[in-house]
């Protein structure tokens, strides 16, 4: 069983749990003060200054923040991998991320991939959009926050 701990972003409470390989979880939360861990290691003290930055609107290098995976099926921990690969600010299709995880065809496979991610922003799944427009988003019921974080990415221009 992860150790979880919760904290607060400019966008909202998160909980993050991860086990001795890396981040197994990031979602935002409503409750307060859920499960929090006292005792957490530098590595997760880190990647939560990195989140709570990185969601003030300052760049930050998510990719060192280590994951743990491994409950992922193999198409869905494909669609992680290439969702990993975008740059902040770019966008790609439903029917882009089937293709490069290599099932041409598979949009709406790719659509349940992203509504199960269980590592928000970690693996951008934000960063998926509808061939016709944005789309929805999940996560946290709210296109809005999409949107939102859409936005903090825009202007880096990396």
């Amino acid at each position: 069983m992860p150790s979880t701990l919760t904290f607060v972003t400019a966008l909202g409470r998160m909980r993050l749990g991860w086990t001795g390989t890396g981040v197994c979880e990031l979602r935002f939360s409503e409750g307060i003060g859920e499960h929090e861990t006292k005792n957490a290691p530098g590595w997760v003290l880190e990647a939560v200054l990195r989140l709570t930055s990185y969601l003030a609107g300052q760049a930050q290098d998510l990719q060192r923040i280590p994951l743990d995976l491994s409950d992922l099926a193999p198409f869905q921990h494909r669609v992680a991998q290439v969702l990993r690969s975008t740059r902040p600010g770019q966008t790609i299709t439903y029917g882009e991320v089937a293709l490069l995880a290599g099932r041409p065809g598979a949009a709406r496979a790719v659509g349940q991939a992203v509504k199960a991610n269980p590592v928000l922003i970690l693996v951008p799944c934000h960063r998926v959009v509808a061939a016709d427009g944005p789309g929805g988003w999940s996560a946290f019921g709210s296109p809005e926050v999409k949107a939102r974080l859409l936005a903090l990415e825009a202007p880096r221009g990396r």
